[in-house]
């Protein structure tokens, strides 16, 4: 269960700003299960869904998240640093991207 608590549209940056409370969420949703709920709620697609942080806090079950809803996947690659871009895939592709990444590095060297 979740709830919508702010919403506000950036029409410099042409994204939805929303944030959200997950009743009861705090150490058992997930980036990838709050995204697909959200896509389901807002009628977006999941890749245009980016999440920007998800904050528990001590002693409560509650969590709560921003996120960027971009009109454009183009425009989030823009926007968007590579660490919120890589904490959105699977830990193995994720490895896969930083070993790839460190071999890029050795090889300039």
């Amino acid at each position: 269960m979740f709830k919508r608590m702010k919403s506000n549209y950036n029409p410099f940056l042409r994204r939805l700003e929303v944030e959200y409370d997950f009743q009861d969420g705090n150490g058992t949703v997930s980036r990838k299960n709050a995204v697909e709920s959200l896509a389901k709620e807002l009628n977006k697609q999941a890749d245009r869904i980016i999440p920007v942080y998800l904050k528990g806090s001590f002693g409560a079950k509650d969590l709560k998240g921003l996120f960027y809803v971009y009109d454009d996947v183009n425009l989030a690659k823009m926007h968007i640093k590579k660490y919120l871009w890589f904490r959105m895939l699977p830990k193995e592709e994720r490895k896969k991207v930083y070993d790839e990444m460190r071999k890029k590095k050795v090889e300039k060297k």
